[in-house]
């Protein structure tokens, strides 16, 4: 199940039953940003000759996080011969509870990226550092500016590189929501996917006390604030005219694949984009931001034939995107797998 993910599971059963769990609410391709293994290389081989019966993968292959240019070089090299779709970097102290990757070590991986013609996705937290990336002409911000309100510097900077901005809101909610039983327990659309035996455990007291005990926890009050700077932030940069590149961080542990994804779209409208800007972000700005225009995110002569049916309309309330009546993959019906 979702709630218990973690890396000793990564086995071929476990991702398909994620990507399953993905496509189950609708969710038809994944892009993963990172630590992906040879099972992950092998699952996104296999739907380039037929469509899958699950949600599309593709891959960046491990992270690179390095201490010096010449390491990163180095590490970059071996990624880029694992031929991923996208090269990616941590450049984020974890709160200050881990070592930031210098500035140099990454300069020296986006020109490795730049010149395999990779976009790299770069995790920040702080303003400075998504600035100076967005100058060096980093195309690709993972998660929102969480420390302090973006300003014009930033703004010029993304637009000059044409870079795209993924939030990943919901990342932070997972961070803190695990004190109390969530109320997203009791939504039938979250039982679609989820089972008896993860409601059990997200409502048992003694599992919300040890966490709320933890250091995690503690840390996670630090992310709700800067939840709330993220949310202007996204504001902002959209009416900026900065590419939005729907994300969640869904995978991990607490991170309800498939399903936080429509929590995304709805905290999204919450920040203040419209139903429709939020869809756009998810099919066809993400697609375009990943070179995939054309191809994915939106229905078109030789694009892949991936769309949802719905009972209501999304644009009247953006919590409709949850009445999904058809999930196609690739021209083909996909039918949810019974929940355990």
């Amino acid at each position: 199940n979702g709630f218990r993910t973690s890396p000793d599971l990564y086995t071929r059963d476990n991702l398909v039953r994620q990507l399953r769990a993905y496509a189950t609410y609708g969710i038809t391709t994944v892009f993963s940003l990172g630590d992906d293994q040879g099972d992950a290389f092998a699952l996104r081989a296999e739907q380039a000759t037929a469509p899958p019966d699950r949600a599309r993968v593709y891959v960046a292959g491990p992270i690179v996080y390095t201490d010096t240019a010449e390491a990163a070089r180095v590490e970059t090299d071996k990624v880029i011969a694992l031929k991923p779709d996208l090269v990616k970097i941590r450049v984020d102290d974890n709160l200050g509870s881990s070592k930031k990757m210098p500035e140099a070590a990454w300069r020296a991986t986006l020109d490795r990226a730049k010149a395999a013609h990779l976009t790299l996705a770069a995790h920040i937290f702080y303003l400075t550092d998504a600035t100076l990336l967005a100058e060096a002409g980093n195309t690709f911000i993972a998660h929102s500016v969480r420390d302090l309100p973006v300003d014009q510097r930033f703004l010029s900077a993304m637009k000059a590189s044409n870079a795209c901005y993924s939030p990943t809101l919901m990342r932070e909610v997972s961070t803190f929501a695990y004190d109390e039983t969530p109320s997203w327990t009791t939504d039938p659309f979250f039982r679609r996917g989820y089972g008896a035996d993860i409601v059990a455990e997200l409502s048992d007291a003694g599992r919300q006390a040890k966490f709320k005990a933890s250091n995690a926890y503690a840390q996670g009050q630090k992310y709700r604030a800067g939840l709330e700077v993220a949310k202007a932030n996204l504001k902002k940069v959209h009416d900026a005219g900065i590419r939005i590149a729907f994300g969640t961080d869904s995978g991990p542990a607490g991170r309800f694949q498939g399903y936080f994804e429509h929590l995304e779209l709805e905290m999204m409208v919450q920040a203040g984009l419209t139903p429709m800007q939020a869809i756009v972000s998810a099919t066809g700005a993400a697609a375009d931001c990943w070179h995939k225009a054309g191809e994915l995110g939106t229905i078109a002569r030789g694009a892949r034939a991936d769309f949802l049916v719905l009972d209501r309309n999304p644009l009247d309330d953006i919590r409709n995107t949850r009445t999904i009546a058809t999930i196609v993959i690739g021209g083909r019906t996909f039918t949810p797998p019974a929940v355990r």
